[in-house]
């Protein structure tokens, strides 16, 4: 069985502080004040999907491949509006990468909203939030009247922790996992896992609360004998298009299933 540890304190509240510098600030997306009362999850001119998702639509059935990634954001303050700025910005690199993007929420503790970090917290929610995803995803299918050719779990600092934790046990059926900034090295389970989906590890080498981590979740992958591919880009606490683009390619690459579909 998997250890229970949890994310330190220190790393939640140093992701809580970074989250802002997720993307450089532009001009249309400069609403982080804090508002009088609770926001909205969602930007206004993003759609809004049930169980506090957005969809951020990038073309994905209007491509050649039909890629969705369900992105798990990063630590996020109550009563803020940095999520609309991620989704901003998560936008354009779905736009320009032709997928399409769910971004879900995640739960509310005291420090704000951020991914479950210990195996306990993970084993009361995960399965609630895995199914929240998935009804996502079967919706959008039923709307293009298509299925997607890959589905992809992305984690972006808190939310790479938990993908992280996610993909040590073949705990969602995906076909791969990317972490970007975070990571939580763990042994594997001595439990059979059924499906192991092959994971791609961005290393944020310039990030000095996150990079050793990073590193040392792609040495649990390599000692479980988890297919995986590793990124060192030297950028700080954010997530590069490099490793977006890097990930994608990777993942797909490793996609054997759509892979087969597409030569026939």
């Amino acid at each position: 069985m998997l250890h229970r540890a949890s994310i330190s304190r220190a790393v939640l509240a140093a992701s809580a502080m970074l989250a802002l510098v997720f993307f450089p600030e532009t001009s249309e997306a400069k609403d982080t004040a804090k508002p009088a009362g609770p926001s909205s999850w969602c930007a206004p001119e993003i759609e809004a999907l049930p169980g506090d998702a957005c969809f951020l639509d990038g073309g994905a059935r209007n491509a050649p491949r039909h890629t969705l990634v369900i992105f798990l954001h990063g630590a996020i303050a109550k009563n803020t509006t940095w999520s609309w700025n991620h989704e901003r910005m998560l936008l354009r690199l779905a736009k320009a990468t032709k997928v399409d993007v769910v971004f879900p929420r995640s739960p509310q503790t005291d420090a704000g909203f951020v991914w479950p970090g210990s195996r306990d917290a993970q084993d009361r929610v995960e399965q609630e939030l895995i199914d929240g995803w998935m009804t996502a995803k079967h919706a959008l299918e039923e709307r293009n009247a298509q299925p997607f050719d890959d589905v992809f779990v992305m984690g972006f600092s808190s939310g790479a922790y938990f993908a992280s934790s996610l993909a040590m046990r073949g705990r969602a059926d995906v076909d791969g996992y990317a972490v970007f900034a975070g990571g939580q090295p763990m042994a594997a389970s001595p439990s059979p896992v059924e499906h192991f989906s092959p994971v791609f590890v961005g290393v944020c080498a310039d990030d000095t609360t996150t990079a050793a981590h990073s590193r040392a979740f792609a040495g649990s992958l390599a000692a479980a004998g988890i297919p995986r591919a590793v990124s060192e880009q030297h950028v700080g606490h954010g997530l590069d298009h490099v490793h977006f683009t890097s990930a994608l390619a990777y993942l797909r690459s490793k996609n054997k299933r759509a892979n087969h579909v597409a030569m026939n």
